[in-house]
């Protein structure tokens, strides 16, 4: 039997449900059914959870990235990581610190998953997986280029001395603070055809 240091070690676990592969420190959306302000994937997907693992009703869920849920328990038993999500403070700079964006079909498969707002940044969304054989932190970036603001989708070397590797980019969307409803371009020839279709969720904040 496989154990869960070795899942740890592996980096990448499986949906139970799908076999989906993921890596075990992208983002996932758990919560405590009850707690003010925690969001509930029951609510959000409608459904009643039974985890395909110990077949029990959660009180703690997780969301992984293909859609399927199981409970938290389980989740950690097999080396995955929870990270847990904090109401914005009314009127702070933070208010947008919800929202999760969703890179899916693009060509370069690496650059799929979820992306969330990366800690005291307002630019830059981040998200772990791999790329060439290592473990890597892919993110989502603003910058100024030519005088032009665009979105940058890259990943680190793992070499602080060369510069990220650049798979796609967008121009900005000055409508909007996150990288909702832009069109994707290949920024180099890293960003293999086709480009990613991106989609944003607002997660954590309290129900009205």
């Amino acid at each position: 039997m496989t154990s869960t240091a070795d899942h740890a070690a592996a980096a990448i676990m499986k949906c139970p449900t799908c076999n989906s592969e993921h890596h075990a420190k992208t983002d996932v959306f758990g919560n405590r059914k009850g707690i003010a302000g925690d969001f509930d994937v029951r609510e959000i997907f409608g459904v009643k959870v039974t985890c395909p693992i110990c077949l029990e009703e959660c009180s703690e869920v997780v969301a992984l990235p293909c859609g399927h849920l199981l409970c938290k328990a389980d989740y950690r038993r097999m080396g995955g990581l929870v990270k847990s999500f904090q109401n914005p403070v009314e009127g702070s700079d933070d208010s947008d610190n919800d929202v999760i964006v969703h890179i899916q079909s693009a060509g370069q498969k690496s650059v799929n998953g979820t992306y969330r707002r990366h800690d005291g940044e307002m630019n830059r969304y981040t998200s772990m997986g791999r790329y060439n054989g290592n473990d890597v932190e892919f993110f989502i970036e603003l910058r100024v280029k030519n005088g032009k603001k665009m979105w940058y989708l890259s990943c680190e070397t793992g070499n602080p001395s060369e510069p990220p590797i650049e798979f796609y980019r967008a121009k900005v969307n000055e409508r909007c603070a996150y990288p909702s409803r832009v069109r994707w371009e290949a920024a180099t020839l890293c960003g293999t055809f086709p480009s990613p279709r991106a989609s944003v969720s607002h997660f954590g904040r309290e129900a009205v």
